[in-house]
């Protein structure tokens, strides 16, 4: 037992104490800087040099912490000594002089009391001091006011007009500034009626008229539009402030200074064909508050304008829709683009010319479209904000990009589209006359006038901007019917344009069985315009086939090969065989045949176009087919 017990004390022994933590407010910010103050009185006594020598006293042994602590807590204990003994003595001069200010005051008190108690003695007695009204009685402090030296009569005269010219003058000062006054608040009274008047026609012409949010005691004019965008929204305040001479005067805030102006510009490569800007005269005199508010009310709305036409071309660059800059271009034909950009008001711009008549209108036009849809797209967000809101989710929707351009493109892809097809068949028509045949065209295109429109318009629940919207927006048709040469067959194009491009649809009615066109189908579609060219001369090659079989004019061919377009005679008048081709494009029809044995071949060919006539002679297809038919061939 004694042995275990000497090994244990023997070993060493730990402490199971936990280690010490810090203490967080003694390290804290505020009470380090509290530390200083007490002990080196304020941050302004502490440089790195006097710290640093300090340290390198210590580290010497030349002072010792602990002494230099009794010597900083000796020196605090004197210096609150001294600031107390010198805020006791301060106290007591203030005291004392306070004192002596009340002393005073009694005193002057006093005297005034006593010398009215021989006058009006009751009101006296309530501020006289209580020492003072058991020894002295009351009333015993008298005055008398002393006969002052009479002077002469004519210092009196003198001292009369003096004061007379004294009053006189103040009368007259008086008056004058009572004129002054009174002129002043006839100006004013007049500036105050000018501003109402003023404010109340704007009231009349329909503006809203309210307080500025940030100004309670400004009015302010409401121009912009609620349904608009929110940077485009909290825009549309401007303030009325009176001018000097009562007047209103349109403060628009921080607002560009400069007017600025939806601009639309046609080009034909890079000349400028047509704009909707044109040179403005400048007028004389200024413009009315009305004119500043519609003029305020147009810039914002086209600011908006251009702003949603960018966000909507962003997302058209598939449809050939570009931004350069601050400039969005629109495909509008082979050669032709639409430019938009914002420019000032002011501004000179290019007119159009009177060589592309076709072409003044355009601009205007699509100017007006935009509009037209920004504003119908502010009533359907209001609409929208009159049904219920939709189930809250964690974010927010985007705000949805307006409908503007994709109508426009539309239009303009059908009007491209309906010109391109109109100057096919117009080349095709050139080249048939040239070789004696009769194309005959009937063009419709899908238009809508006004007055049928608003006629026709009888839904309650629609208005009339919303059905002339949704009409604009609808896809655009157009139709030719094309009477074959053949006289007793007809093609009937349709062209359908939407926004997601434009499709063809050719029928073909003919009235002669077991002919090459009654082969085909009836109705065949198409969504570029390369093929429906190809199929159209194709029909027509065929047409002209049947016409050269059928006619008696003729000369007796058959159809060997409809595909592509050949006829045959197996045995002339000279005993021979003939092979005739059709040939049909967009510029030219082109006859070539061949005949004679096959030893010896005899070929030849005719080219009809839109201008001239190639081959041996100027004649007709028809007698030109009946010619080689009958011609003899030497081989």
């Amino acid at each position: 037992m004694d042995s275990s017990t000497s090994v244990i004390e023997d070993q060493l022994l730990i402490s199971l104490r936990a280690w010490p933590t810090k203490d967080v407010e003694r390290q804290s910010l505020p009470l380090l800087i509290s530390r200083v103050n007490q002990q080196r009185g304020s941050f302004r006594n502490i440089t790195e040099q006097s710290l640093e020598e300090e340290i390198q006293a210590i580290k010497a042994g030349e002072i010792q912490s602990g002494q230099e602590d009794v010597d900083s807590s000796s020196e605090e204990t004197v210096d609150v000594k001294s600031q107390t003994e010198d805020v006791k003595a301060a106290r007591a001069e203030v005291l004392q002089l306070v004192t002596q200010a009340q002393m005073e005051s009694a005193y002057a008190l006093d005297f005034v009391s006593l010398l009215l108690s021989r006058h009006v003695t009751k009101q006296a007695e309530t501020t006289i001091s209580p020492f003072l009204k058991q020894n002295v009685p009351m009333g015993s402090l008298g005055t008398e006011i002393l006969q002052l030296p009479q002077g002469s009569d004519s210092k009196n005269r003198d001292d009369d007009r003096v004061s007379t010219g004294w009053k006189q003058q103040s009368l007259h000062a008086t008056q004058d500034s009572l004129i002054q006054a009174a002129t002043r608040l006839e100006k004013e009274l007049k500036k105050e009626t000018d501003y109402w008047e003023e404010v109340l026609a704007v009231k009349e012409k329909g503006w809203s008229i309210c307080r500025l949010p940030r100004e309670k005691h400004t009015l302010g004019v409401r121009y912009g539009f609620s349904e608009a965008a929110p940077e485009f929204r909290d825009r549309g305040l401007a303030a009325l402030r009176k001018t000097e001479n009562g007047h209103i005067d349109l403060d628009l805030g921080i607002r560009a200074s400069v007017s600025r102006t939806l601009r639309v510009q046609v080009y034909q490569g890079t000349r400028v064909i047509a704009s909707s800007v044109n040179k403005k005269e400048k007028q004389g005199g200024d413009e009315s508050i009305e004119d500043s508010i519609l003029q305020a009310r147009n810039d914002i709305f086209d600011d908006e304008l251009y702003h949603e036409l960018h966000r909507e071309a962003r997302s058209l660059t598939n449809r050939g829709v570009r931004c350069t800059g601050d400039n969005i271009l629109l495909p509008m034909g082979t050669d032709q683009q639409v430019m938009l950009d914002l420019v000032p008001t002011d501004s000179d711009t290019i007119e159009a010319t009177e060589k592309f008549p076709a072409d003044n209108g355009i601009a205007e036009i699509i100017l007006t479209a935009s509009r037209i849809f920004l504003s119908h797209a502010h009533q359907q967000t209001a609409n929208r904000r009159r049904q219920p809101p939709p189930p809250l989710v964690e974010r927010r929707p985007p705000r949805p990009l307006y409908s503007i351009l994709r109508p426009i493109l539309v239009h303009l892809q059908h009007r491209s589209v309906s010109n391109e097809v109109l100057e096919f068949l117009e080349g095709l028509s050139k080249v048939l006359a040239r070789a004696g045949l009769n194309l005959i065209r009937d063009n419709s295109r899908s238009g809508m006038e006004l007055s049928k429109f608003l006629n026709s318009t009888t839904n309650a629940y629609q208005s009339y901007v919303e059905a002339l919207v949704n009409s604009m927006s609808a896809p655009l048709h157009s139709s030719v019917l094309l009477n074959l040469p053949t006289t007793t067959s007809q093609l009937a194009l349709f062209i359908r344009t939407n926004t997601m491009g434009t499709e063809y649809k050719i029928s073909v009615n003919t009235a002669l069985p077991d002919t090459p066109l009654s082969l085909l189908p009836a109705e065949s579609h198409f969504t570029t315009t390369a093929d429906m060219e190809d199929h159209i001369m194709h029909l027509l090659t065929l047409d002209l086939m049947s016409l050269i079989e059928t006619s008696p004019q003729g000369g007796g061919w058959t159809a060997t090969s409809p595909l592509t377009g050949q006829l045959s005679i197996d045995i002339g008048v000279d005993g021979y065989s003939r092979l005739l081709a059709l040939s049909l494009e967009r510029d030219r029809l082109e006859l070539n045949w061949s005949g004679g044995s096959d030893a010896a071949r005899v070929n030849g060919t005719c080219v009809w176009g839109e201008t001239e006539v190639e081959g041996e002679n100027s004649r007709g297809l028809l007698e030109m087919a009946k010619r080689i038919s009958t011609a003899r061939i030497r081989s």
